[in-house]
C-alpha cells in the first residue's frame, strides 16, 4: 500500500515523461527548486563547517575537514563561512596564524554588512592586528555593525559597547573624525 501512494505521489510531482535523472527538465518545469538548492547546499556547508570547528552536536573537531565545508561556502560569497574562515586564520585553528589573510576574510564578509565580521575588522583596527592600531577605523568598523544588525540582537550589543569603549579612550579629534567617517561610512574600514 505505501508503494502505490509513493507511486502516487510521484506521479504528481513528476508528471508524465518526466524522469528525475533528468535535472535541466525537472527544473524547467520548477523553476524554484533550481534557485533554492545552490542556497541550501552552501549553508548545509557552513553548517556543517561550523560543527567540526567547534565540535558542535556529538561532531569532534576536525579543522581539517572544516576546511573542506568553508571554502564551499566561502567560494559561494557566503559571508558567515567567510569571516570563520577568518577567524579560523586569526586563531590559527587548523591552519597557520596569519593576520593579514583574516582580515582579508573579514573584509569580504565585511562589505556584504555582515556585522559580525565588521566587528571582527574593527578589533583588528583597534588591537592592531596586521594593521596600524587605528581608533577612528574600529569605530566605523563598529559603527557599520551596529547599523548593519537588529537592535537587541547580540551583534547589536556588542558593538554598541565596543562603541562605548572606545569612546574612552579616543580624543575629541579622532571622535569627530570618526563620526564624519561614519557619516561617509566605511571608506577605508572596508578597503582592501
Amino acid at each position: 500500500m505505501k508503494r502505490i501512494f509513493s507511486l502516487l505521489f510521484l506521479g504528481l510531482l513528476f508528471p508524465a515523461g518526466a524522469r528525475a535523472s533528468n535535472r535541466e527538465h525537472i527544473f524547467a518545469m520548477y523553476p524554484q527548486t533550481a534557485s533554492v538548492l545552490p542556497l541550501r547546499r552552501t549553508r548545509g556547508d557552513f553548517a556543517m563547517g561550523r560543527d567540526l570547528v567547534f565540535g558542535i552536536d556529538g561532531n569532534p573537531r576536525s579543522y581539517a575537514s572544516a576546511l573542506i565545508y568553508l571554502r564551499s561556502a566561502a567560494a559561494r560569497h557566503y559571508a558567515p563561512a567567510q569571516t570563520l574562515m577568518g577567524l579560523m586564520y586569526a586563531k590559527g585553528y587548523g591552519l597557520p596564524k596569519n593576520d593579514a589573510m583574516a582580515r582579508q576574510w573579514y573584509q569580504l564578509a565585511a562589505k556584504q554588512g555582515y556585522a559580525r565580521a565588521q566587528i571582527n575588522l574593527g578589533d583588528m583596527y583597534a588591537k592592531a592586528h596586521a594593521v596600524s592600531r587605528d581608533f577612528v577605523q574600529a569605530y566605523a568598523c563598529y559603527a557599520s555593525a551596529k547599523t548593519n544588525s537588529m537592535v537587541g540582537s547580540f551583534s547589536y550589543r556588542n558593538a554598541s559597547s565596543r562603541m562605548v569603549t572606545l569612546r574612552g579612550r579616543m580624543t575629541t579629534v579622532q571622535l569627530s573624525a570618526a563620526r564624519r567617517l561614519v557619516g561617509r561610512y566605511q571608506a577605508r574600514c572596508l578597503a582592501d
